[in-house]
């Protein structure tokens, strides 16, 4: 599990409901809230910067914005060689 610390910035006043961005993460950092009928972003530090969310949503309502100094960035393959 990578410990991230991406960002998702969210823009309501677009969102339509659709739920692209919820079906669209496949590590569940997006979860739905069925009252408000929009997404709650619950676990950012898991995210895994893919951009499937934010290529999903139509009305650009979401922006992912990479921590260049997370993990998943500074990865060695000096084990490799």
């Amino acid at each position: 599990m990578l410990h991230t610390r991406h960002k998702i910035e969210y823009d309501p006043t677009n969102c339509v409901g659709c739920k692209l961005c919820y079906k669209a993460c496949f590590i569940d950092v997006i979860r739905w809230d069925e009252e408000k009928k929009q997404p709650i972003f619950k676990y950012v530090n898991e995210c895994a910067h893919c951009n499937y969310c934010m290529a999903s949503c139509k009305k650009g309502c979401i922006t992912v914005v990479p921590d260049y100094s997370s993990q998943s960035y500074r990865q060695s393959f000096d084990m490799y060689r």
